[in-house]
């Protein structure tokens, strides 16, 4: 492999979702970002792949005992620390299938965690509009136990290495959405905010916690507006306060960006819609703004470095 390239693993995620469909759609109407600069590395099934000469193919038979885009995603994650990837780009799975087979993850961020050995966070990305999950795959009755100090801690400084690495953020403004309605109502309806969070945000540099509803309305609508939001990066509590309305109001163009690993990991905000595949139906654009942001953000941490 030249090592005067930047080396992007990518995979496209159940070979029966829309992921290889709008892959190969990418692939076949050129609307690949390639750059001179890269080595695209894809981890697949050659029989699936509408190959193009720009692409570096590593193959994984479609025929093996475990879960098939769980093995490209191990692969394509070992030979990334191997080989000191800049970043890798993967396509939507379905959980239950990896459950089926044995693989009790739950989620790609997950898997990626355990084998990098990383705290990995999952971050939301859509133009200047950036939301970290404090806690994702869960039951929301574990929500609260789980909010601790050090879980603040951690992914605030997780996220301040990103923005710093990658934007060139070296001071971010970052806020934090309340848990309860109205963030509590100063103790009214839930007493997080007011006991222990406000304290903890004022320790950690952080701006709130503010009302959800403050927060994701007014960011969302300078998303909608083309502005700039007021800070650089919010906190959600939970995967489904935010992750509907992001959803919407994007169109699913955000990207899911997974964030303290050795190497940038992006993946498109849908899964696998098996209810659209083949039907000329599945949208290319969310699966491309992964690819496109993996490409741009690793280009710039490689001008910075």
């Amino acid at each position: 492999m030249p090592k005067n390239k930047v080396k992007i693993a990518l995979t496209y995620g159940d070979e029966k979702g829309i992921g290889l469909e709008v892959l190969n759609f990418i692939l076949q109407n050129n609307l690949f970002p390639f750059k001179d600069n890269f080595e695209i590395y894809l981890f697949g099934d050659p029989l699936l792949i509408k190959q193009t000469e720009q692409l570096n193919l590593i193959p994984v038979s479609l025929n093996t005992k475990n879960e098939h885009s769980f093995e490209c995603l191990k692969l394509a994650t070992e030979t990334c620390l191997k080989e000191n990837f800049a970043g890798l780009i993967t396509g939507p799975i379905n959980k239950a299938k990896w459950a089926e087979c044995g693989h009790k993850f739950k989620g790609q961020t997950e898997f990626l965690a355990l084998k990098c050995n990383a705290l990995a966070e999952m971050l939301f990305v859509a133009d200047n509009w950036r939301i970290l999950l404090l806690t994702r795959h869960i039951a929301l009755k574990q929500v609260p136990e789980s909010l601790t100090y050090q879980r603040f801690e951690q992914s605030i400084q997780t996220l301040k290495d990103f923005l710093q690495k990658y934007y060139g953020l070296k001071n971010p403004k970052i806020a934090l959405s309340g848990l309860n309605p109205h963030a509590g109502e100063n103790g009214e309806i839930g007493d997080e905010e007011k006991v222990y969070w406000q304290d903890w945000a004022k320790n950690l540099n952080i701006a709130g916690p503010f009302s959800p509803d403050y927060a994701w309305t007014s960011s969302g609508r300078a998303y909608l507006e083309k502005q700039k939001p007021e800070y650089d990066a919010y906190l959600a509590p939970y995967h489904d306060q935010v992750l509907p309305l992001i959803k919407t109001i994007t169109n699913f163009l955000a990207v899911n960006i997974s964030i303290g690993l050795p190497f940038l990991r992006t993946s498109p905000d849908h899964g696998t819609a098996y209810d659209i595949v083949g039907q000329n139906k599945a949208d290319y654009k969310p699966f491309l703004q992964a690819i496109t942001t993996c490409l741009n953000l690793c280009s710039q941490t490689t001008l910075v470095t």
